[in-house]
């Protein structure tokens, strides 16, 4: 108020200084001869007049009187009605103001038609054009309100690598966008050490493991020769701490024994299986080699990350080779992938019918053949003990 008292004394200055209209002779008649000039309607007021006779009468009445007779040259503005308050007009002298006419009706503005965000493969928080629109809810978002043309959209979810598009909007045309999350390097790598740590407790722990180190078992190997036809020999094998396994294989007609001592291999066929040398030293060291209980150990000791689609399935891989190992929802692996270089195709080994020993499971089936084709080699467990606990008793 005390601005809007100070712009009024302002404009009341202005008028007090302005040189006064020099007196007319109001008895005057006309002379014989002349013509009467014709009375001039009074002029309107000005907003400066106005203050100044509100100002120098104190009689918000005598004003009113002056305005019916000549009326006002402005409008009743919030401003102007503020002003004039301050200087004593009454509701009346106010009200005999006229009111400014209404702005003239905008026409509405144009709008795109709703742009809806989805997100995969979690929900996120959404941006446009640097406004914060909310976050998704069951992986959607639809914002309007937008105006036609060129928007910028920005996505944000924890763990997650932060994504922006610019796209065009269309006068009420609808408008979907998708984006699709990459997990963030070190994400994966948390979910990955995660299921690794769930896969080695639901074997047993370190302590489950541990008693695998040094082992026996007996069942059946089953494998498929270069015509196409599986044969069965019957496998008892003793897997010692360290690489160091020993073999027997037996049918009715004869036996093989097959060793991998200190990284030396060795194999002795007879009777109906001399020859089968070269198929018991392949058995034995795929055995030996995918040991599930070793296999763990290695992934133990490489950087590992989580699949971007799946946080089941880990990955590790290197210069020289690649480990792919997936991990069913009860924890225990179920498949491993295994790569050396580029040129040879992948081996797969599939890991099931878990057998309980003490404190530990062991795969009671362990599968071996090349990705995407049918296995090769097919070892069936009946019993497995573990020498461990049995020599600790």
């Amino acid at each position: 108020m005390s601005h809007l008292i100070a712009v009024a004394f302002l404009v009341f200055a202005t008028a007090v200084q302005q040189p006064a209209a020099p007196p007319q002779n109001r008895g005057a008649q006309p002379q014989r001869g002349q013509r009467a000039t014709p009375v001039k309607p009074p002029t309107p007021l000005t907003l400066r007049q106005v203050i100044e006779a509100l100002f120098s009468t104190r009689n918000s009445t005598r004003v009113e009187d002056q305005i019916s007779k000549a009326g006002v040259q402005f409008q009743a503005t919030p401003a102007i009605v503020d002003i004039l308050k301050q200087f004593g007009a009454s509701p009346k002298l106010i009200s005999m103001i006229p009111v400014p006419p209404p702005p003239p009706e905008l026409p509405a503005p144009k709008l795109a038609g709703p742009l809806t965000v989805v997100c995969e493969p979690k929900d996120c928080a959404v941006a446009v054009d640097d406004r914060y629109a909310g976050s998704t809810t069951q992986n959607r978002k639809t914002v309007s309100g937008l105006h036609p043309g060129e928007v910028s959209i920005d996505v944000f979810a924890d763990g997650y690598e932060h994504l922006n598009r610019r796209i065009q909007l269309q006068e009420g045309k609808p408008a979907e966008e998708k984006f699709s999350f990459k997990r963030s390097p070190e994400l994966r790598a948390q979910i990955a050490s995660a299921a690794l740590l769930k896969a080695v407790t639901s074997l047993g722990g370190t302590d489950g493991l541990a008693e695998f180190a040094d082992v026996e078992g007996t069942g059946s190997m089953q494998w498929t020769n270069n015509s196409g036809k599986v044969e069965q020999w019957m496998l008892s094998f003793n897997k010692r701490i360290g690489r160091d396994i020993v073999a027997t294989f037996k049918t009715k007609d004869g036996q093989c024994t097959a060793s991998v001592l200190a990284q030396a291999a060795k194999q002795e066929c007879r009777g109906g299986l001399r020859g089968g040398e070269k198929i018991a030293e392949q058995g034995t060291s795929l055995l030996l080699s995918y040991q599930l209980q070793d296999v763990i150990h290695t992934l133990m000791k490489r950087p590992l990350i989580a699949s971007e689609t799946d946080d089941n399935r880990l990955e590790s891989p290197d210069t020289k080779d690649a480990y792919v190992m997936t991990i069913g929802n009860d924890g225990l692996p179920t498949d491993l992938v295994y790569r050396i270089g580029e040129t040879d195709a992948p081996i797969h080994v599939e890991y099931s019918n878990y057998m309980n020993v003490n404190k530990g499971k062991y795969p009671g089936r362990i599968a071996i053949g090349r990705l995407n084709s049918a296995p090769v080699w097919v070892f069936t467990l009946i019993g497995v003990q573990s020498k461990v606990l049995r020599s600790g008793r």
